[in-house]
């Protein structure tokens, strides 16, 4: 539902900045600098862009299934999220590029930029998008599966410790 996927976002975004407040390490400008390159490179806004794109898309679901035939509203309404939306992207890249400074060098990112720059690193940038998309596909499916498995093995166990699996029938 959109409350459980706004929930989903704020937890999301409070552990981001809960993470990145804890990590805050003195950071080399030239790793900075090269971060960015590879950042650039690897094409990493585009796969941002395309998640956003697939939550904008749970989003319209969720509000066309409680308001069948408002489509231009909640086309409205979708619109004004990706505007807002937008305006975190230049501090979530910034937060993103400072990550990779911290944990590599300067050296270390302009082989993994030069690394873009060869055919197998341009065909992994071409790739990373539908693999990134099966990937989640894959994930949700396999979570699900070992989720619904793992909870009917354990149920008699939760059961015996008189936990409840969700709200009371009361």
């Amino acid at each position: 539902t959109m409350h459980r996927l706004s929930l989903s976002l704020c937890l999301v975004f409070s552990f981001a900045t809960t993470t990145l407040a804890q990590e805050a390490k003195p950071v080399d400008p030239a790793a900075l600098a090269q971060a960015r390159i590879v950042f650039e490179r690897s094409n990493a806004g585009e796969l941002g862009l395309q998640v956003a794109r697939a939550i904008e898309e749970q989003q319209r679901a969720a509000l066309e299934r409680f308001n069948p035939a408002r489509v231009a509203q909640i086309n409205e309404v979708v619109d004004l999220v990706r505007a807002e939306y937008a305006k975190y992207l230049p501090a979530l890249m910034d937060a993103i590029v400072t990550l990779y400074a911290q944990r590599f060098t300067a050296d270390e990112l302009a082989q993994v930029a030069a690394f873009y720059d060869t055919p197998v690193g341009r065909k992994m940038i071409r790739e990373m998008p539908a693999l990134l998309s099966e990937t989640m596909i894959v994930a949700q499916t396999m979570a699900l599966k070992a989720t619904t498995e793992v909870m009917i093995k354990l149920r008699p166990e939760i059961e015996k410790r008189r936990l409840k699996l969700g709200p009371s029938a009361n």
